[in-house]
């Protein structure tokens, strides 16, 4: 029987922390990716996201460091798909563009925000976070985040008015 080596990572304790942390912070990063890119491309940035940590054990708050894992891969996500629209629309002509445009006033109004606006929004009301716990969460200022939420909110009674 070969002695184990305490300075080598146990696989087995390893493979149990990915599913206590995808057991414990998977849903909420998933709802938070829905609101970013929907619910086609959620499921992926999560899991991109969680594929970016190496270790569960050693990061002190482990939700704080995936919601901001999910932001990231959701920003860039977003600029692949806008460098990805932007080379299909000059390769078709406008009489064959599909027009896309929803009936929600809602959904039109959330897509006008910025991604950096509507992780904001989300994090604010169906999180039910403040807006300290917001700024520690997505690593700005409380004053970035409470302009981003005022200007946010403008936008969305403009847009729906």
């Amino acid at each position: 029987m070969r002695a184990t080596d305490p300075t080598k990572p146990n696989p087995t304790a390893q493979h149990r922390s990915v599913d206590d942390a995808w057991r414990n912070y998977g849903p909420p990063a998933l709802r938070f990716a829905t609101v970013l890119v929907g619910p086609t491309d959620a499921h992926d940035i999560v899991t991109n996201a969680f594929l970016r940590v190496a270790d569960w054990q050693s990061i002190d708050h482990p939700q704080t460091y995936l919601l901001r894992a999910v932001r990231n891969e959701a920003q860039n996500h977003h600029r692949h798909r806008t460098r990805q629209r932007r080379r299909d629309l000059a390769a078709v002509p406008d009489a064959f563009a599909p027009n896309h445009e929803s009936n929600a006033d809602i959904v039109q109004a959330l897509k006008k925000l910025t991604l950096r606006q509507r992780s904001i929004i989300f994090l604010a009301y169906w999180e039910d976070m403040t807006e300290a716990e917001i700024a520690d969460t997505l690593d700005l200022s409380t004053g970035t985040v409470h302009r981003t939420l005022s200007r946010a909110r403008h936008q969305i009674r403009r847009d729906l008015s």
